[in-house]
């Protein structure tokens, strides 16, 4: 993981299954399992981390239904948005394309 990066990556399955991570130079925390509830205080602590340590926040969101994926995006892009002045840019994936990057390696 770079360093100056706090990386919170979620993967979507439904509302009430939803597992999430946070990677940073300093610690890599394990998936947390849970409900959407979950998912924002799991994402909260991913964005105060960044914000107290001055890092950037890099969100990796997957979801094999793409309206669920993309409403849990526009929540978090809008409390994100809330906190303050950010820069804030959105790329979008298949799931063969996040397979691939994953096999070489590289980060979203």
């Amino acid at each position: 993981m770079r360093d100056g990066l706090v990386q919170f990556e979620a993967e979507i399955q439904g509302l009430n299954q939803i597992r999430s991570r946070v990677i940073c130079a300093e610690s890599n925390s394990p998936w947390i399992e849970g409900r959407l509830e979950d998912l924002m205080v799991h994402f909260t602590y991913a964005s105060w981390m960044a914000y107290n340590l001055g890092y950037i926040l890099s969100i990796a969101l997957s979801s094999k239904e793409e309206d669920l994926g993309q409403r849990v995006s526009e929540m978090m892009t809008r409390m994100i948005s809330s906190m303050g002045a950010i820069q804030l840019a959105e790329i979008r994936l298949t799931p063969k394309a996040m397979e691939e990057l994953k096999r070489d390696r590289l980060e979203p």
